[in-house]
């Protein structure tokens, strides 16, 4: 039997609203996230404080946090609205938005998260069944790349919402994009 990954994006957060990089801020309304009803043989998500609340409203039990599941380091741009940035450092934000081998923040590039993420879950041993992890929507985003297996480029033509979903099925080595939502 194959597993399933389900990878969820934490919900809204006000750093999100504000487009902070590193968002780092509360989740904001966690009574709207509702339970997750389908059987989940394993919950993990990433160590920013709105995975592990976004986490805790949909399992409404213990969620395995994992380190390797951060969001992207965006070193110096760190804590920094994108509109500071925009001002102070517009090539290097440009270059950013374009390239994802640049890191002029001094950071992760694009092309390491969907490598660093992607390595991770390969390396998992992942329940057979459904699987859980709640992740910020960069990382979703980085995964869905990597189960494509099409270039870390393709990052900039995937979209994910607060609270969207990338399912994932693995028979083998092989990772399959099944929905986005």
């Amino acid at each position: 039997m194959g597993s399933r990954l389900v990878l969820v994006a934490h919900g809204p957060t006000a750093g999100m609203r504000e487009l902070v990089f590193g968002d780092e801020s509360d989740l904001q309304h966690p009574e709207l996230v509702g339970r997750e009803e389908r059987r989940v043989m394993s919950w993990s998500c990433g160590p920013e404080p709105a995975c592990g609340q976004t986490a805790a409203a949909l399992a409404g039990r213990g969620v395995e946090v994992a380190a390797e599941l951060a969001g992207l380091d965006v070193g110096a741009w760190r804590g920094r609205p994108l509109a500071e940035v925009a001002s102070e450092d517009p090539e290097g934000l440009s270059r950013w938005m374009s390239d994802p081998s640049s890191a002029p923040h001094g950071g992760e590039s694009l092309a390491q998260l969907v490598v660093r993420v992607g390595e991770f879950c390969d390396a998992r041993e992942w329940r057979p069944g459904g699987n859980v992890a709640v992740v910020s929507p960069l990382v979703a985003r980085a995964l869905a790349v990597h189960a494509l297996a099409v270039g870390p480029e393709a990052i900039f033509r995937v979209d994910l919402a607060p609270l969207g979903r990338v399912t994932l099925s693995r028979q083998g080595s092989i990772w399959r994009l099944q929905g986005l939502g």
